[in-house]
């Protein structure tokens, strides 16, 4: 079974990479911070530009063309990234509680799990879950010792390692699944109803998208104007 835990010899190894391992704490913090300074940004029709608390914003710091958050962006921002690493911290934390395994670990079987004969290029896998090829081979040696996937060589290309997902790995993750989606209708689905689900959906797929270089060469001319 793959531990949550990290030996200090893979914290320094993979610094850069490393997991973060969150707890109660961890998220009670994030939430009370964001929750504190958003109250205090709506209550205020001119916020202080020099808080560290606006997001970094500053009247000394700011470049020219610098383009502010509002109040209404702000709160936005602000609600979006407290609701973002809450969950995720509560799912990673059932997750490793219920099956020993993290989010990152479980996100890479399931990726696999889709692909046709569930297997997938390193390279793909990385750009998949938005891994460094770095941290995307340490994650993957984990799974590996713990024979849910395999690693081969590429028949096409000699340079290339193709990840398998082994039978043991497709039946942990048959056991895994229940546990992580109860805890996504727990956290996220039965918190909505039907409309707010297909709102959250469409405001998410926009989100994930890269901004077309036109659109990021638009917004600077507007910027700068």
């Amino acid at each position: 079974m793959i531990t949550a835990e990290r030996t200090m010899a893979e914290a320094t190894a993979c610094a850069e990479d490393v997991e973060m391992t969150w707890t109660q704490s961890d998220q009670e913090a994030v939430e009370a911070t964001y929750s504190q300074e958003s109250a205090g940004t709506a209550g205020s029709p001119e916020p202080d530009r020099g808080l560290v608390g606006s997001c970094g914003q500053g009247d000394s710091l700011e470049p020219e063309g610098f383009r502010r958050l509002d109040e209404i962006e702000m709160d936005a921002w602000r609600s979006f990234l407290a609701a973002s690493t809450s969950v995720t911290a509560r799912l990673n934390r059932e997750l490793e509680a219920g099956c020993g395994i993290s989010m990152h670990e479980y996100e890479i079987l399931v990726r696999l799990s889709e692909a046709p004969e569930h297997t997938l290029r390193m390279s793909t896998l990385a750009e998949h879950v938005s891994h460094s090829r770095s941290r995307l081979t340490h994650t993957v040696r984990r799974l590996e010792s713990a024979g849910y996937v395999e690693r081969t060589s590429c028949d096409s290309d000699r340079r290339g390692v193709n990840c398998l997902l082994t039978q043991a790995g497709l039946d942990f993750l048959h056991d895994a699944a229940p546990v992580h989606l109860d805890g996504v209708r727990r956290h996220v689905i039965d918190r909505l109803d039907l409309k707010q689900r297909l709102v959250l959906a469409e405001l998410m797929k926009i989100i994930a998208q890269a901004p077309e270089p036109s659109a990021l060469s638009a917004s600077s001319a507007s910027s700068a104007s």
